[in-house]
């Protein structure tokens, strides 16, 4: 089951996505105002702003296999592979076409180290990714009325999803479909990171600034 346990405001504006490193202790997060990424503890505090400066930030994800950071471009359908430091290591444009502000909105990896994106809405989509980040297939995407940000979850082998639209949080499979769902107690959900030790769930609403547990 999941329980809702407390909040914490957050001094990143409009937080988009959210991803948490192998220690349980680090969350990163975007905001496309002004378009920067930043380290923030479990409370919702920046500890750090990194010097990498995007065009419309929405998604993040942390790479354990090399400690590194990946961001999506929601309008330039881009992924862009970062340091820590905020410094670029490599960009990659995916071959998606669409709307402004309908495109690149979540990114994680799975336990094998692959990585899958999502397209927010007119279509919403899943992305699987190959070695060389490219798409590898696509999944059409149809539960929710837009998808915000995604985080895999290991035991099931599915994945978190949650939704700004529908103001709900979803564990989903591609085989299978949505699983298990549950409507949120805020509104502008963005972003879903998981620690599985700790058995909590963080996520964020964008136009309150605020963390949720």
């Amino acid at each position: 089951s999941v329980s809702f346990l407390t909040s914490h405001a957050m001094n990143v504006s409009e937080p988009s996505d959210l991803t948490i490193d192998e220690t349980g202790t680090i969350l990163w997060t975007v905001s496309n105002n002004p378009d920067s990424v930043y380290q923030v503890d479990l409370s919702g505090s920046k500890t750090k702003s990194l010097s990498y400066a995007g065009q419309d930030l929405e998604g993040v994800a942390y790479d354990r296999s090399d400690h590194t950071l990946w961001v999506a471009e929601e309008n330039l359908r881009e992924i862009v592979h970062l340091d820590l430091g905020g410094g670029v290591l490599s960009r990659n444009a995916l071959s998606l076409t669409g709307e402004q502000n309908s495109g690149l909105e979540g990114i994680c990896f799975n336990d094998a180290g692959s990585m899958f994106v999502l397209n927010e809405k007119r279509p919403g989509l899943f992305l699987p990714l190959d070695a060389s980040h490219s798409i590898a297939s696509s999944v059409t995407l149809t539960f929710a009325g837009d998808y915000s940000g995604i985080a895999y979850d290991p035991p099931s082998a599915s994945f978190w999803i949650v939704s700004d639209q529908s103001q709900r949080l979803y564990l989903w499979n591609p085989a299978g479909g949505v699983r298990k769902e549950w409507s949120l107690p805020f509104t502008k959900a963005e972003g879903v990171a998981i620690d599985l030790a700790a058995h909590r769930i963080y996520m964020e609403s964008d136009s309150e600034n605020r963390l949720y547990v």
